[in-house]
């Protein structure tokens, strides 16, 4: 199927949906709001999120349940766009849903770790839809995490998690979170080598410089805060950057502390991460993500019928998702109304 067949009618799905993603004036209607409450009123009177807020109570709604209805918001979305695709297509946004399984799966192992009620965990699960591979009525029967990774053998997770039963549990969490994550890379890597040609480089180039991003992030914090040994920063790297090959990370895995880590990547094309040492641990993810929003909305003005709308819109989506949250967690605070801004993957 050629690429304007494919993506003619879901690209003009996808303009419409676009229009009702949160405007400037919306943000800075959240950013003067006086309260949680009041920010969840607005999402469900003036917003699209009324879809999953209008049987809601927002009078008493907790961070937590407002980020969990957010997130199913965006679900329901990515379960419309799903349909339009066939064949590889369809496989890569089966893909993209495992995001949302690993990050419930990580609830479960963080609940069984501190031995909490996994039935309780139940209820902040984000995606138990038809193209989920995860039993969860099974699995919040688990006692243990034995029994819990026992629950899991049929699934993709189930050979790797098993292997840090036996681990320290202060480290067990650690290495299962990044295991997970390194898996869901490798997956959507695998599946975009599928796709036409033109699409392949486009997400190629995307998830590469995601990758290089990640892996600087992992590189500094391993070094800053855990104090780890290069093998072990190597061993959870990931290996198909843009940029950055296997050979440059090793290399910046064996750097001897973070100062030296950014005496090398200061004059990269990712010296934007490292060029400001008091703000560098409170800005770094949100620069990484604020690039990558900027390097979307780049690829979208340049290129037409392909993949792109669709990869932008979900990732649209994701960042406003992730905004609202950041503007919660402010206003909760009392946070200066101009200091909230800089916390924002978009620029207002």
């Amino acid at each position: 199927m050629g690429n304007i067949r494919r993506f003619a009618s879901i690209n003009t799905k996808i303009k419409a949906l676009e229009g009702k993603l949160l405007s400037k004036d919306d943000y800075r209607n959240l950013i003067a709001a006086g309260s949680v409450k009041e920010i969840a009123g607005y999402l469900k009177n003036d917003t699209a999120y009324f879809k999953v807020l209008k049987d809601v109570n927002v009078s008493n709604l907790q961070v937590d349940q407002l980020e969990l209805f957010l997130k199913k918001y965006i679900v329901g979305q990515y379960e419309k766009l799903i349909h339009h695709f066939t064949d590889e297509y369809r496989k890569l946004f089966r893909t993209l849903f495992i995001r949302y399984e690993i990050e419930d799966l990580k609830l479960y192992l963080r609940a069984v770790n501190r031995e909490e009620d996994l039935a309780a965990v139940k209820k902040l699960i984000v995606y138990s839809g038809s193209y989920s591979m995860i039993n969860y009525e099974t699995l919040s029967t688990s006692k243990n995490l034995q029994e819990l990774i026992d629950n899991l053998s049929e699934t993709i997770y189930y050979n790797a998690l098993k292997a840090y039963v036996n681990e320290d549990s202060q480290r067990r969490m650690f290495y299962m979170s990044m295991f997970l994550d390194r898996l869901y890379f490798k997956l959507l890597s695998e599946q975009i080598e599928k796709l036409s040609r033109e699409d392949r480089n486009i997400l190629k180039e995307l998830l590469g410089k995601n990758v290089d991003l990640l892996n600087l992030q992992w590189i500094y914090r391993g070094l800053k805060f855990y104090r780890l040994s290069p093998e072990e920063l190597v061993n959870y790297t990931m290996h198909y950057g843009y940029y950055l090959n296997y050979k440059r990370i090793k290399e910046l895995c064996y750097t001897k502390n973070e100062d030296e880590l950014i005496s090398k990547m200061i004059d990269s094309k990712y010296g934007f991460l490292f060029d400001n040492r008091d703000t560098l641990e409170v800005f770094m993810e949100r620069r990484i993500e604020r690039y990558l929003y900027f390097l979307f909305l780049d690829y979208r003005k340049r290129e037409k019928m392909n993949i792109i709308e669709s990869v932008v819109f979900m990732h649209l989506m994701e960042y406003e998702m992730r905004d609202i949250i950041s503007i919660v967690e402010a206003v909760r605070y009392g946070m200066d109304k101009e200091d909230i801004k800089k916390f924002l993957v978009r620029k207002i």
